[in-house]
């Protein structure tokens, strides 16, 4: 056989080899009967197949794929006398059969009815229909409400066709309820509903429960409203798409007939109110009801405000940077064809395969169905090995900052405020983090100068009168670190209030503090963040010019300076082993199944989520807190001044002058403080504050 080392790994290998060959050789005469008349189609309970799909953790999407065995199956002679006859099912088969009682509120005389009962009830659950999921270009078609298990209404206020009330008259009447600090409402994501009925002039408070927001903090997986509802009640609720389609024939929820749109939007609000009531026992019983209640809950309102100011951008700088930014994607072109002497087409995965991998026969990567791969890793694993990979990787950074930021973000400008808009989820990280979305303003590059030319598109409006300020968190994850370890000399150089960086050189090098120098203090800061991230003796030689080999002696020295470390993360991975699960210092919980997987990748990868996580979900915390404190404090203060982005540890204020002393005082104390309804932490929150024109421009 050759090559030689294929024929002497299955030397060495005989028997695996030979176990290998007898799995994956196809039993062709095992002992089994087989019945044609059991095999045939439509011959099935949807019930056992519904209960079968909750087992496995599979969507509601795909259990309403699904067809009715009784309503679907073409006809069929007489069944064998063998088989048993099923009952006719009906066609929702995993819907409980309850009364429900929905009432379409078209006349005056049931608004009335309607606000009477929600206003005597204490307390509902609601839902919005509208024509967009862009809560800030929506239009609202409907409102749904519940107050008990089976009864509810749907107010139609924008259907093109059918009997409705004026929209006025209909939010007039709302607008005492949603107002109401006496009358709770809850929602499944309620920041959705909030900022779309917000935009109608109300705000609504009291807004004490968010089904979606519990079920993430319980540690569900599927979060959407339909398959909650699967899950937990065993209720199939029809999917959007039944009403609306899907692709190209899609239509707006406006053009739904009312009646279609009343079953539907009603079961939404319905759902909503009976899941509240299943997982807010759920809550107090796993012990997250403080964290709920105190963080999660009073921070929905602040992610609405913030979503609803928006941000100024400077369109007419992007679009310069756009004409330079083809420029340089030319030139690079250029570079590139001199280098290999021919064309191509660097945007094609499968011709740059080819010319990385056989034309200069670099080494190969991990193989895909076109080729091998050339992908951001395996390019990265390439690099100095040809002149022109280098190119190629500078072209493509060039190609999706100009993509993702330059060329689109005018694109996102809403034409009704002319203001950029993200949207802020706090269900969309397992560790806590806020992530941001339509546009993701955190992932936009701030150690490279073409990211910050981006982020000085970001203008305060009505400069120079307004200005922003920017409030970062100083190296928050290493003082949760510091926290959590215990560690007495990463303790000690917080308390002192050191530059952690450079104590860790310090330690690392054995030199005095005042003597490190630039490049032992990029080594430590390498360190200091890689314990976090679970960096490996290759990440640190692909980051800095050691060996993997050295890079494995300065783990082991870094941990002998801080063994405090070392004890924490062994801790840590024997809890997570123990228990499934680990959390942050304020009780949020992430469950890391993955930790006694039989693959060594995934257990490595589980070990380093679950070091992480304490950290980076702490982290989080400190940041919700000090979001709520400084958005209340600003209210009570009623200032003009507004609260615009959440980046990481990062927050970015739009402030008129003459408020900005004031201002800077009460976010400096407000982060500061953040913890001060619990315990804190054994280093202090560091605050460090910069102001400028121009989001790129602070100093």
């Amino acid at each position: 056989m050759k090559p030689d080392k294929a024929r002497e790994s299955l030397r060495s290998n005989r028997e695996a080899a030979f176990q290998g060959k007898m799995l994956t050789t196809i039993v062709r005469d095992a002992p089994m009967e087989l019945d044609m008349d059991r095999c045939r189609f439509w011959n099935y309970s949807r019930r056992d197949v519904a209960d079968l799909f909750r087992e496995l953790e599979f969507s509601s999407g795909i259990l309403a794929r699904v067809p009715d065995p009784v309503a679907a199956a073409p006809a069929q002679p007489d069944p064998s006398p063998d088989l048993p006859e099923e009952p006719p099912q009906p066609a929702q088969c995993t819907r409980e059969l309850i009364e429900t009682d929905y009432h379409q509120v078209d006349s005056r005389e049931k608004l009335d009815n309607m606000l009477k009962e929600l206003s005597s009830a204490g307390s509902f659950s609601f839902d919005t229909e509208t024509t967009s999921t862009d809560p800030m270009l929506a239009d609202l078609v409907g409102l749904s409400f519940s107050t008990t298990p089976g009864r509810a209404w749907y107010v139609p206020v924008g259907h093109r066709d059918g009997a409705q009330i004026p929209i006025e008259e209909v939010l007039a009447g709302l607008k005492p309820l949603f107002e109401s600090p006496q009358i709770g409402k809850t929602a499944h994501n309620g920041n959705y509903d909030v900022t779309v009925i917000s935009n109608y002039g109300i705000t609504p408070v009291n807004m004490d429960f968010d089904t979606m927001v519990a079920a993430h903090l319980i540690g569900r997986k599927a979060l959407g409203l339909k398959n909650l509802a699967l899950d937990t009640l065993n209720i199939e609720m029809t999917n959007i798409s039944e009403l609306i389609g899907t692709g190209k024939s899609q239509i707006t929820m406006d053009r739904v007939s009312i009646e279609n749109a009343r079953v539907y939007a009603c079961s939404d609000a319905d759902m909503t109110g009976r899941l509240r009531t299943i997982l807010e026992d759920d809550l107090h019983r796993e012990g997250f009801w403080d964290l709920y209640s105190r963080m999660e809950i009073p921070l929905v309102p602040v992610l609405v405000t913030m979503q609803r100011h928006g941000i100024a951008l400077d369109a007419g700088a992007l679009h310069g940077m756009s004409r330079d930014l083809n420029e340089q994607l030319k030139q690079l072109e250029a570079q590139i064809y001199d280098l290999i002497g021919h064309v191509l087409n660097i945007n094609s995965p499968q011709q740059l395969s080819n010319l990385l991998f056989n034309e200069l026969g670099l080494p190969k990567t991990k193989r895909t169905k076109t080729g091998y791969s050339t992908d951001a890793n395996s390019l990265e694993s390439l690099k100095g090995m040809h002149p022109v990979v280098d190119k190629i990787l500078d072209y493509r950074q060039l190609v999706k900052l100009k993509s993702t930021y330059v060329d689109a973000l005018p694109q996102m400008i809403n034409p009704r405020t002319g203001r950029l808009h993200t949207s802020y989820n706090q269900t969309g990280s397992a560790t806590g983090r806020i992530s941001s979305s339509d546009p993701n303003l955190q992932n936009i590059p701030i150690r490279t100068e073409l990211g910050r030319q981006v982020r000085k598109a970001f203008v305060a409006e009505g400069s120079p009168d307004w200005v922003l300020l920017s409030a970062d968190y100083s190296q928050i994850e290493l003082r949760v670190l510091a926290h959590l370890s215990r560690d007495s000399a990463l303790v000690d150089a917080f308390l002192k209030g050191e530059d952690i960086h450079s104590a860790t050189g310090s330690l690392m090098y054995d030199v005095p503090f005042n003597e490190v120098n630039a490049d032992m203090r990029r080594i430590a800061k390498v360190l200091n963040f890689g314990v976090i991230y679970g960096l490996s003796p290759y990440g640190i030689s692909q980051q800095t010019e050691f060996s993997p080999d050295e890079g494995q002696k300065f783990i082991e020295t870094y941990f002998s300076k801080y063994p405090g470390i070392r004890q924490y993360i062994d801790s840590i991975k024997e809890q997570v082993r123990r228990d499934g699960y680990v959390v942050t210092p304020l009780g949020r919980r992430r469950y890391i199944s993955e930790i006694n997987a039989s693959n060594y990748n995934m257990r490595q990868a589980a070990e380093r989520a679950a070091v992480n996580m304490p950290i980076q979900g702490g982290a989080a915390d400190i940041m919700k807190l000090a979001m709520i404190r400084v958005h209340q404090s600003m209210e009570d203060a009623g200032l003009r001044a507004r609260m615009l982005l959440q980046v990481h540890d990062e927050l970015v204020f739009e402030v008129p002058s003459e408020e900005m002393d004031g201002l800077k005082e009460l976010v400096h104390r407000e982060m500061s403080h953040a913890l001060d309804q619990y315990d804190g932490l054994n280093v202090p929150l560091v605050v460090d504050m910069k102001t400028g024109h121009t989001w790129g421009d602070m100093e």
